[in-house]
């Protein structure tokens, strides 16, 4: 990778070991500008909440913010909050979403890089149609820019279905991609991209990372194993997430990360964790709106965000995109069926300070336990 702009080696380890990283929406006021002070209390709520990364301009921030000019400025304001909080939080991850035909692709790599960025996340929805060779050249154009995260999105959005054999070449080919985000919302498909990593001979080199907010807690825990051609067995695990579904009630879904991470490497997996990601399951079909072919996503999200203070309203850059019908109903489904889930008296608590650009609440995360999970379940947690 020395030919290749590269991360800091603290922060490429950091990849490599798993981090939680937020997908992070945009926060507009009503005439759908960006509201400054409310993106800078998303990025502070995120840190503070125990993220150990946010990807800003990324599908949840919205993708039409490439088109529209304000890329550049969120870049600013992102970064700029991180390096405000990183002196007392530690090191974070920053992942610029990158987007468009290569000339766009490349000139935006070039402007995260430049602004401290350590990945790029590369979408590939604008080159549906286009061969494999094109689309590998394409990212390639992008790595000699910046270290790149692989991205599968789901077809429901705008992603392009890929083969076993695409994923196969581009992490044999493209030499500086760090990771991977497997987002296809579709078990066959990360299979392909968890068996690619593995036949490639990239293990523990391009690190896996959960895009697929409707089977969180199953991704992190599982190990997929392989046998190679010799008869020998390669293990591949998702190490990490980059999420939308992180983008609210944060606090609460770091400390199930943390807890997730440390039971993963044991032998036995406790059987109330499949129940407690069946619930985060149901929370990302209400919010994503799942049962409308997530035509909901983004206004389900700021809805959320909106009944926490962090956003003035759900708005989004497209003046006609809304609540599906009956999506709300389903929000207030989830927020009545898992309080366990939510994290509303530490938000109530610090979010007017948040607004006003400082960073409190860091060393308020718990240590939850499987007890906690027992409680949560039972419906006495925190009584």
């Amino acid at each position: 990778m020395s030919a290749f702009p590269e991360p800091p080696r603290d922060v490429y380890d950091m990849i490599r070991n798993g981090v939680a990283i937020v997908a992070h929406p945009l926060a507009l006021t009503r005439d759908r500008r960006i509201d400054e002070s409310r993106q800078r209390a998303l990025t502070i709520y995120y840190l503070v909440s125990g993220a150990g990364g946010v990807a800003i301009g990324v599908h949840t921030t919205q993708f039409k913010v490439h088109e529209n000019g304000m890329y550049e400025p969120l870049l600013k304001i992102t970064a700029e909050a991180v390096d405000q909080c990183s002196g007392r939080i530690g090191k974070v991850v920053k992942v610029a979403g990158i987007v468009g035909n290569t000339q766009q692709a490349v000139k935006e790599a070039r402007l995260a890089y430049g602004l401290g960025y350590h990945a790029g996340l590369v979408s590939l929805h604008s080159l549906a149609g286009e061969s494999q060779d094109r689309i590998i050249e394409h990212v390639k154009a992008v790595a000699r820019e910046i270290p790149v995260f692989g991205f599968y999105l789901q077809p429901a959005v705008g992603g392009v279905r890929l083969s076993y054999g695409f994923w196969r070449r581009l992490i044999e080919e493209v030499e500086n991609m760090v990771a991977i985000k497997v987002a296809p919302f579709n078990r066959y498909a990360t299979i392909d991209v968890a068996r690619a990593v593995a036949d490639a001979g990239k293990v523990g080199e391009v690190a896996l990372y959960t895009g697929n907010d409707d089977n969180i807690i199953i991704d992190l825990l599982t190990k997929f194993k392989f046998t190679d051609r010799r008869g020998g067995i390669n293990e591949v695990k998702v190490v990490g997430g980059l999420l939308g579904h992180w983008s609210f009630w944060t606090k609460r879904s770091m400390e199930i990360f943390r807890l997730v991470k440390s039971v993963a490497e044991s032998e036995h997996i406790p059987k109330e964790l499949l129940t407690l990601s069946a619930q985060i399951t149901d929370v990302n079909g209400a919010v994503f709106d799942a049962a409308n072919d997530f035509k909901g996503v983004i206004p389900g999200i700021n809805e959320v965000l909106r009944r926490s203070r962090l956003l003035t309203g759900r708005w989004t850059l497209n003046q006609d995109e809304d609540l599906s019908p009956g999506q709300l109903e389903e929000i207030n489904r989830v927020y009545s069926s898992y309080p366990h889930l939510r994290d509303d008296d530490f938000t109530a608590k610090h979010v007017d300070e948040w607004i006003r650009g400082e960073c409190t609440g860091w060393g308020e995360l718990r240590e939850l336990s499987l007890s906690d999970v027992k409680l949560m379940l039972s419906g006495a947690y925190g009584r």
